[in-house]
């Protein structure tokens, strides 16, 4: 549902002002004669659209059910739901020559776009990335000529020999398109059977190591796209970002390769993935499938506000970035509020309302967002709150903001985040190898509202109702409100969802018997655009019910896919830990 804009509310008080002042003055012709007579004072008219525009904007506040109540129950409960998504990307890094050994690139890397309408929009990595001193060759599907079909991809290294390498594990970005992607990463999940590497070139190989099926597993889980406040549920964050940007769970990692470390040598090597069936898609599998040294973005940096003079005559303060002339800079958080007093040697520092510090008399400050009066996006507010007693004295406030660059990054193409800051690695290039994904703005007014008592009344029960499902997963995909067809593929995902039956079980793991949950779902494989999509959707769904699960209880998720009758089924999961 689409919240009215203030300019809708202005026009409505408008209309109903003249209509109302007109029947009344022939209702009431002694009582006020002039009310409805036609006037073209410029001052009358300036009074009557002032208290439109003010009666405008307290029916809005009316209609919205209190907002600064909704929005402090929702940041206590799920504080990532009133933050806008960034954009994001995914960023290649290529060394500018030889390495000799591995290099680390820091989480919160920063990297500029090329200037649009004259601004470069900054973009930050969101996990550490390891670049090991090799080179993605080529990869190739190898038929089962005497023996099951397999993946080979062939490595060589770079300005070292492999006897001097001591890494144990690859990191592989899944290349293509999204559905491509998608489904090259369900066979790899579901049908490696075995993985070996050999050293060698890849028509004459050594002896081959084996590294065990295990040695394949999903990485693209392990860093937060976005940030994750500690009093938030981490569940919702994976939820979230998938509907922001699933691309960045398409990663996988081989690990294991201690057990090569014997046999190491020569300047390239192989890694063989069995598998026990091929599709008939497989051999159209080549070196651009998979990409080495790439990194999630998030158009997410550090700003300063423009300095705020508290003199207590206001109830808020319109937070603004510093220097933004243009309007290019959309605030994403408030990170710290720092008061300067005059004649106090020590700083005031506010806390966020709601959060328990070490000093319960604490000064704190609210945030209360507003949509903008210009209809684009939304403003952030500050109010401050005081112990009771204190005498109030001026300061001058210091805030600390993340920012974004609202929908700038939405013009973006690929290969147009390259340019280097101060914080970028020096010895190597880089450049986004996807598109960038448009922003989101999270729903105000009455969709919040509503948000906040959905989230009130859930537990992992009503989850097992297929309507509560879909109606909690719209509620984390900003975009499924929208047009587009993002939102529109969206739709499609969560309509997908045709029956869910959860069924309560033990089973005995180890040498303890634990209880558990057993969540059967049945979707449409078509709704998801394919099987691959579908089961990259499920691996995010049953990460976040284990999450969700009761302490001490596990979840195992299965997900029948209609009308060919795939099948996934995920191991127990307890929390953040797989049992088997």
């Amino acid at each position: 549902m689409a919240t009215t804009t203030p300019n809708r509310y202005y026009e409505d008080e408008l209309v109903r002002l003249r209509e109302l002042a007109a029947e009344f003055a022939r209702a009431h012709p002694l009582l006020a004669p002039m009310l409805g007579a036609p006037s073209g004072d410029p001052d009358v008219e300036r009074l009557l659209e002032g208290v439109a525009f003010l009666t405008g904007l307290a029916r809005q506040k009316l209609d919205e059910g209190l907002p600064e109540l909704v929005q402090a129950l929702a940041n206590l409960l799920f504080p990532h739901s009133l933050r806008p998504v960034p954009a994001a990307t995914l960023i290649a890094f290529e060394p500018r020559g030889a390495l000799r050994e591995r290099a680390v690139i820091a989480a919160g890397t920063e990297i500029e776009s090329v200037p649009v309408d004259g601004t470069a929009c900054r973009f930050r990595t969101c996990g550490e990335l390891d670049i090991e001193p090799i080179a993605l060759a080529g990869c190739r599907f190898v038929p089962p000529a005497h023996g099951g079909p397999a993946l080979r991809l062939d490595f060589e290294m770079l300005g070292l020999d492999a006897s001097e390498w001591d890494a144990t594990r690859i990191r592989l970005f899944i290349g293509g398109e999204r559905l491509h992607a998608s489904r090259l990463f369900a066979l790899l999940m579901q049908h490696v059977v075995a993985v070996e590497i050999a050293g060698g070139p890849p028509e004459l190989p050594g002896p081959r190591c084996a590294l065990g099926a295990r040695a394949l597993r999903p990485a693209g889980f392990d860093d937060a796209l976005l940030p994750c406040p500690e009093r938030a549920f981490p569940g919702f964050r994976l939820l979230h970002e998938y509907f922001a940007f699933a691309e960045k769970f398409l990663f996988v990692e081989l690990g294991g390769l201690e057990r090569w470390r014997a046999a190491r040598a020569g300047a390239q090597f192989s890694v063989w993935l069995a598998l026990d069936s091929a599709p008939d898609w497989l051999p159209g599998i080549d070196r651009d499938s998979f990409r080495l040294n790439v990194a999630a973005a998030l158009n997410l940096f550090a700003h300063e506000a423009v300095p705020i003079q508290h003199e207590h005559r206001a109830t808020d303060y319109r937070l603004q970035p510093e220097g933004d002339t243009s309007g290019h800079y959309r605030i994403y958080s408030v990170d710290r509020v720092i008061g300067y007093r005059p004649g106090h040697a020590v700083d005031r520092h506010y806390v966020p309302f709601g959060v328990a510090g070490d000093d319960a008399n604490a000064a704190s400050y609210r945030l209360i967002r507003r949509a903008a009066l210009d209809g684009h996006g939304q403003d952030l507010h500050l109010a401050l709150a005081y112990p009771p007693g204190e005498a109030l004295a001026t300061e001058t406030l210091s805030i600390g903001l993340s920012c974004t660059n609202g929908a700038l990054p939405g013009r973006l193409k690929i290969g147009d985040v390259c340019r280097a800051t101060d914080s970028s690695p020096e010895r190597f290039t880089f450049a986004n190898i996807a598109p960038v994904s448009p922003p989101l703005d999270p729903p105000l007014g009455e969709p919040l509202l509503w948000r906040t008592i959905s989230h009130l009344a859930l537990n992992f029960l009503s989850l097992g109702d297929a309507d509560h499902l879909k109606r909690m997963l719209a509620l984390h995909a900003f975009g499924e409100r929208g047009d587009d067809a993002r939102a529109q593929a969206d739709r499609r995902r969560i309509d997908g969802i045709e029956s869910v039956d959860v069924r309560a079980e033990t089973r005995i793991i180890g040498e303890r018997m634990l209880s558990g949950q057993r969540v059967a779902l049945r979707c449409s494989a078509h709704a998801f655009g394919g099987a691959g999509e579908l089961y990259l959707f499920g691996c995010v769904l049953e990460r976040f019910l284990a999450e969700y699960a009761a302490i001490n209880t596990y979840t195992r998720v299965e997900i029948d896919a209609s009308p060919d009758g795939v099948r996934f089924a995920w191991p127990p999961r307890m929390g953040a830990q797989c049992l088997l």
